[in-house]
């Protein structure tokens, strides 16, 4: 070659390849130092190596995995911003890479962002639209409300991996947040059905059951999610309790008092209420009953304990026998109760009301009552707001709770 043909470009060229070869074997003698303090849980150091990585050799492939690590080790720190930052860097250098659009797309998600996680799913699926990535997306619309939108990602999940449950469960989950709950539990139920320990999936059909008004099936899964995993209990304990919650709360029993005089409810039509109360002998007496009620879960004490929320009446029923003084005429003797109690008093620990209430003995001293069928009704909340459930805010002696 002439020596005159020889240029600056050419001249240093050999030497400019060496120097970048070795600055990339250097960034990757860091990366690998990272690594391993890393998986040591030394993750200051791992930042610091990971760090001098990205600084040696900015845009090489070790500079890429090396953010990727860096923000993980942030996340261990409890540093999302950082760990947005890193990744949000790498992809500057590396836009294609869907792994990283999905990763942070994650954090964006945990972070409460739903557009810009969703916004970061979208690439990912750009890239690469993978089954996994389109499942990302999906929970992405899912996350920003648009469940129409994630409906349509589960099918192709769905339609791509049709022997994986995962599309399944997402349309399940979008169809529960429509309130759509018995597709959303056919949903699950195929989930499941291709894989019989999908815990998650159980989980879902159980707050689907909840929310569908469905305790007893609810309570089943329960049972289900205990039996799949004896050791793991965080799940049946959480449906469990968010069952508890949305459950509409009712009065279950009914007890005696200790310290009050009691109601004798399961005394028929005619009794003397002389009878039921010894200081009822005379005209114009007056004697305070009692009658004590369980809740099968935690009620607003002020709420029990505001005695217009009560209501104490005759049965009107029209069944056989459901009527006060079985629908026959009613004596000119009978005495009649006030329509609310004289004061209640709930107990927190034991999930009772003791209801109080006059009896006043008539004019003639010859009162009847027929205490089978006075219905004590409730219509207060629980703790968490719920109103009764209807099928058991009344009792009657005669025909309990209903």
């Amino acid at each position: 070659m002439d020596i005159f043909s020889v240029t600056s470009d050419n001249l240093f060229t050999p030497a400019t390849d060496n120097s970048s070869a070795q600055m990339q074997m250097m960034s990757s003698r860091a990366l690998s130092a990272g690594l391993d303090q890393f998986t040591a849980k030394n993750y200051d150091q791992a930042i610091s190596s990971f760090k001098r990585a990205i600084s040696m050799a900015p845009t090489a492939d070790s500079a890429i995995n090396a953010y990727d690590y860096m923000a993980r080790s942030y996340l261990t720190q409890g540093n999302s911003q950082a760990a947005i930052a890193a990744y949000t860097k790498a992809l500057k250098i590396a836009p294609s890479r869907d792994d990283l659009h999905i990763q942070l797309g994650n954090l964006y998600t945990t972070n409460g962002n739903f557009d810009k996680a969703l916004a970061e799913y979208k690439l990912a699926v750009k890239y690469n639209p993978s089954s996994a990535n389109l499942y990302s997306l999906g929970q992405g619309y899912l996350g920003a409300g648009q469940t129409d939108q994630a409906i349509q990602q589960f099918q192709l999940v769905r339609r791509q991996q049709p022997k994986q449950p995962y599309g399944d469960f997402g349309l399940g989950q979008a169809y529960a947040k429509q309130g759509n709950y018995q597709e959303a539990i056919a949903a699950f139920k195929d989930a499941v059905a291709i894989k019989s320990n999908y815990l998650e999936a159980y989980s879902e059909m159980g707050y689907a059951y909840v929310d569908s008004g469905n305790a007893s099936q609810a309570n089943d899964v329960v049972s289900t999610l205990k039996t799949l995993s004896p050791s793991n209990t965080t799940l049946a304990g959480n449906l469990s309790q968010y069952l508890y919650d949305k459950t509409a709360p009712k009065m279950t029993a009914n007890y005696t008092s200790d310290l009050f005089t009691p109601f004798l409810s399961n005394f028929g039509p005619g009794t003397k209420v002389n009878a039921i109360g010894s200081y009822l002998a005379n005209a114009g007496d007056q004697q305070t009953f009692a009658m004590v009620f369980q809740f099968n879960k935690q009620m607003d004490q002020n709420s029990v304990e505001n005695v217009h929320n009560w209501s104490i009446a005759r049965a009107g029923g029209t069944g056989r026998g459901d009527g006060y003084n079985y629908n026959m005429t009613v004596p000119t003797t009978e005495v009649t109760l006030p329509g609310t109690p004289q004061s209640v008093y709930y107990d927190r620990l034991a999930q009772t009301a003791t209801v109080m209430f006059k009896i006043t003995q008539n004019a003639t001293a010859n009162g009847t009552i027929d205490p089978s069928h006075i219905n004590f009704s409730f219509n207060g909340k629980d703790m968490v707001g719920l109103a009764m459930d209807k099928s058991a805010d009344t009792y009657s002696g005669f025909s309990g709770f209903a």
